[in-house]
């Protein structure tokens, strides 16, 4: 899962709260026919956006031809979200819901480093652009942190102007007016977490094996540092724990299966881009608690130890709630045949169907496949955590869609009964595009028109949310319905760039994890 964002409608909290948990590449030959169809330039051998030798990244195809339009406008929905308060090279990060989502500009880590891997995975000279608008904000939040240098990356940060709910306080954007970044203390996104970290140096890895630009290099180097230094785990199963809470010292005591895939990545590729053998080392860390976590009896990862609780024992495996995104992103980082099981436990023991009914917020005739966040989404009854809506068991989330679409294609046509692999991922993928084509619309983004200057404000404070209409048909919601993901929190039928990332690595097989 994405490194547990609260999601939309999540009241604000008013005091910092600890960090929550929470998140197939062509040959050359591929770039004229690629500039041919779109009209602009991919990176090449000779240009200054191209890497070096053997192990150049190359860009991606639409999996399935009826992708190729849901794609280009997956595309210009996080274009959009990127310009919508400045425009230019300036260094920014997108907001990750649209403006009604009532977490106003904040702009997730996480979801910000899926939209810069999501753009290198159609490296045109403006896509490379763009994701490097991303890194460059990401290096700027490590190098101007209120209070630390040490390459940890925080929760979350202000994409945008904003007023705070009771009129303070203001963020400006992602610089403060002392310079430092704004990050979003009053939400309580405050402490960092090991797979947010992860997540934001992967992408500036990518950046680096894309442009060979070392500033990338040395940020992901930092941030990777930052993990080691500061989070391996005491506790029986050992690996990296979940990072440290809200005041920004205090160390969690359970450590996430996901979390530990995303460091055993990033630690992989660091020993391939640095040529440090030390990296290897680190990975290996991550990588014994991941497989540590295999179930073989269901053929599934769990989600990881206890201990986020007082009277939680961080020594045992924490059974309560079995979540998709380990058991994809697991086989996507390790790739072993061992756990391939994984996809196929997700795939039957997490299939929903959301169709137009008493809890269901999907239009009539649309019903969308997919599959949910945890088997506890599929039981839990009562109103969502910060919302007012009934837990819908039936809801998509649309991300793990995307997560799982690029595992089956990582995995390939592998024998097997029924459909193969590929032909199941591009199902998981057309499910997506229906939501993309009925759901979120009328959702903006960007500078409202009221009184306080185009800054998102409450509107019971004589506010607004409304501001420019994002376009139609364009970006993805990150749930069919409101439905409880078993760890605390929802997720809504708003547009995200996470979503929207993961279906457009999904839709060119591109696997984050790798390069």
């Amino acid at each position: 899962m994405p490194t547990d964002q609260p999601a939309p409608h999540q009241p604000p909290a008013p005091h910092p709260r600890p960090a929550l948990r929470r998140r197939h590449v062509l040959a050359l030959s591929a770039t004229a026919a690629t500039v041919a169809a779109t009209g602009v330039q991919l990176a090449t051998p000779g240009s200054a956006l191209a890497g070096g030798g053997h192990d150049r990244p190359r860009p991606g195809r639409v999996v399935d031809r009826h992708l190729e339009a849901p794609v280009e406008r997956a595309y210009h929905y996080l274009d959009v979200v990127q310009d919508a308060y400045q425009r230019g090279d300036t260094p920014r990060l997108l907001q990750s819901y649209n403006n009604e989502s009532q977490l106003m500009t904040t702009a997730f880590i996480y979801d910000n480093a899926l939209a810069a891997i999501a753009y290198l995975a159609r490296p045109t000279r403006d896509n490379v652009r763009r994701a490097r608008i991303v890194g460059d904000a990401l290096l700027f939040t490590q190098d101007n942190d209120e209070a630390y240098a040490d390459g940890r990356l925080r929760q979350a940060y202000a994409a945008g102007p904003m007023l705070f709910y009771g009129g303070s306080p203001e963020f400006p954007g992602l610089v403060r007016a002392d310079g430092k970044a704004a990050f979003l203390w009053p939400y309580g996104f405050t402490g960092s977490s090991v797979g947010d970290v992860s997540w934001a140096a992967l992408a500036l890895t990518h950046l680096f094996a894309h442009t060979r630009v070392r500033k990338y290099l040395d940020g992901a180097v930092a941030a990777a540092r930052w993990v080691v230094d500061n989070t391996v785990s005491p506790y029986r199963y050992g690996g990296y724990h979940g990072g440290v809470q809200g005041d920004g010292v205090t160390h969690q005591r359970w450590c996430s299966t996901e979390h530990n895939i995303d460091a055993y990545a990033l630690f992989t590729l660091l020993a391939r881009y640095t040529g440090d053998r030390a990296w290897h080392r680190h990975a290996r860390v991550a990588g014994d608690f991941v497989r540590g976590m295999w179930n073989p009896v269901d053929g599934h990862f769990w989600t990881g130890t206890q201990g986020a609780g007082p009277d939680d024992d961080p020594d045992q495996i924490n059974r309560a709630v079995r979540p998709e995104d380990p058991n994809t992103w697991g086989y996507l980082a390790l790739r072993e045949q061992k756990h391939a099981r994984g996809l196929d436990w997700t795939a039957r023991e997490l299939a929903v169907t959301d169709a137009a009914g008493p809890d269901s917020e999907m239009p009539p005739g649309r019903p969308v496949s997919g599959v949910t966040f945890s088997d506890l989404s599929k039981v839990l009854t009562g109103t969502v955590p910060g919302g007012d809506r009934p837990n819908n068991r039936n809801a998509v989330w649309l991300e793990g869609n995307g997560h799982l679409a690029a595992a089956l294609l990582e995995r390939g046509d592998r024998p097997r009964r029924g459909p193969d692999d590929r032909t199941r991922a591009v199902h998981y993928l057309r499910q997506a595009v229906v939501a993309q084509e009925v759901l979120g619309g009328g959702q903006t983004v960007g500078l409202t028109a009221d009184p306080n200057g185009g800054r998102l404000s409450d509107p019971a404070a004589g506010g607004t949310w409304t501001g420019r209409p994002l376009p139609a048909r364009s970006g993805i919601v990150s749930a069919t319905s409101a439905f409880d993901t078993g760890f605390g929190f929802a997720y809504f039928q708003r547009q995200h760039v996470g979503a929207t990332a993961w279906f457009l690595m999904g839709a060119q097989s591109v696997n984050p994890y790798r390069i």
